[in-house]
C-alpha cells in the first residue's frame, strides 16, 4: 500500500505547522511551505484548500494572512487525518473485472482487515507525537 501524493503533502504541511513552539499561533503561507518542501505551489494550494474545507486548517486571505492549525496537535490522530485524505477505495477491486472467487474469497476480507489495522495503528500517534522529531525541528529552525 502506498499513500497518495495528496496525503503525503497534507501530512508534511500539518507536521510543519504542528512542529513549531506555539503551533496554534503559527501562521505560514502556502508559497513558503511549498518552497520549503520543494513541491509545486499549485499542488500545495489544492492540499491547503481541501484541508481547510475538512476543518484541519484555518485559512486567512490578504496581507498578514496564511494558514494555521484548527485544532491542537495533541488532539489530532494521524489515522484520522489519513481517513479524510486517502480515497475510500478497497485494497483490491473484485468488481470492475469480475473475479470468479468473489463469492468465496477470504483474501479480500484479510486485506480489508489489514487496511483497517493500518489506520488503527496510526491512531496511536498524534500530530504532536510525530512533529517532535529532531529533523523536523531543524527544518523549522532553518525556515525561520
Amino acid at each position: 500500500m502506498q499513500l497518495t501524493r495528496f496525503s503525503d503533502l497534507a501530512l508534511r504541511l500539518l507536521l510543519y505547522l504542528a512542529g513549531h513552539d506555539k503551533p496554534m499561533e503559527t501562521t505560514a503561507t502556502v508559497r513558503a511551505v511549498s518552497e520549503l518542501f520543494n513541491v509545486p505551489y499549485t499542488h500545495m494550494v489544492k492540499v491547503t484548500h481541501q484541508l481547510g474545507r475538512k476543518g484541519w486548517l484555518t485559512t486567512t486571505k490578504g496581507k498578514g494572512g496564511g494558514l494555521r492549525l484548527s485544532r491542537p496537535p495533541e488532539e489530532v490522530r494521524i489515522g484520522e487525518i489519513l481517513r479524510t485524505t486517502e480515497p475510500a477505495n478497497d485494497v483490491i477491486d473484485c468488481f470492475t473485472q469480475a473475479c470468479p472467487l468473489r463469492s468465496a474469497c477470504t483474501l479480500k476480507e484479510a486485506l480489508d482487515r489489514a487496511y483497517e489495522a493500518f489506520f488503527r495503528e496510526l491512531d496511536q500517534y498524534t500530530l504532536a507525537d510525530v512533529a517532535a522529531m529532531p529533523a523536523l525541528q531543524k527544518l523549522i529552525q532553518i525556515s525561520l
